[in-house]
């Protein structure tokens, strides 16, 4: 479901619709992604990584300062979002490769 939701999203953000894109992908976070996980661990025993609460810590943390910025200034300013993702890369690069 994740090709055909980010050609959907390509499609509503050239037509400027950022509420569409906005909740096509909050249904992919919470559905999409846990429905996989959990089938997976019905067949396979899952192992939690070492970096698991650091992850769970960058996700409330992003998701509290996107939430803040949206509430104080109704969107997400560029340089916030580029610092998002640079935490991201971040997160990526010292929690994988372990």
């Amino acid at each position: 479901m994740a090709v055909p939701n980010a050609i959907l999203a390509l499609y509503y953000g050239w037509r400027g619709r950022p509420d569409i894109i906005y909740s096509s992908q909050v249904g992919d976070g919470h559905i999409c992604i846990p429905l996989c996980v959990g089938i997976y661990a019905l067949y396979h025993t899952l192992a939690v990584p070492a970096f698991f609460q650091t992850g769970v810590i960058v996700l409330l943390a992003a998701t509290a300062v996107h939430f803040l910025f949206v509430m104080l200034f109704g969107q997400l300013p560029r340089l916030v979002g580029f610092a998002l993702i640079g935490a991201y890369g971040w997160f990526l690069y010292h929690g994988l490769p372990r």
